[in-house]
């Protein structure tokens, strides 16, 4: 489908996909991600299947001690060096063991709808997009519905950079 010369298949809207492997560490998935400029990551396996995605809550997620997690007061009270210290205890865990498991996905020739009904069902605002082989290929995002959504209501910004 086209709307206001911009084609609204996911194939055509969705942004180029950045992997990480199964296996790696903290610290090499937030590197990644910083050195990629990127805010998600799909992991893969050995075959290149996503197996999960990983995002900045999965990191924050990982470094705030469960003690502190669900208290304000305590955490206003919590120094830069315990942040440190917490930062360092995962520098070496495994992505296995904070990435978001059972991450919904959609196919390049699923429609917008169907996307935009996976984001809602699975509370995901980003969404890896696979060919048949489970392999990702691309990612939808916060952004691409938007747009979508935009160029429907003929707002010439959709899709600008």
């Amino acid at each position: 489908m086209t709307v206001n010369g911009h084609s609204l298949a996911i194939k055509e809207v969705m942004r180029d996909v950045i992997v990480v492997e199964s296996g790696m560490t903290f610290r090499d998935v937030i590197k990644k991600m910083i050195i990629e400029k990127t805010n998600s990551l799909v992991v893969i396996d050995g075959e290149g299947k996503a197996i999960g995605m990983v995002n900045p809550k999965s990191l924050i997620k990982h470094v705030v001690p469960d003690y502190l997690e669900h208290d304000a007061i305590a955490a206003h009270f919590a120094t830069e060096d315990i942040f440190r210290e917490e930062a360092a205890k995962v520098a070496d865990v495994a992505i296995e063991d904070f990435m978001q498991q059972d991450v919904a996905t959609v196919k390049a020739d699923d429609t917008l709808m169907q996307a935009a009904v996976v984001a809602l069902e699975s509370g995901q605002v980003r969404i890896p997009v696979v060919d048949e082989q489970a392999k990702p290929i691309g990612l939808l995002t916060r952004t691409e519905l938007k747009n979508v959504i935009a160029a429907f209501l003929d707002i010439d910004e959709a899709f600008s950079k």
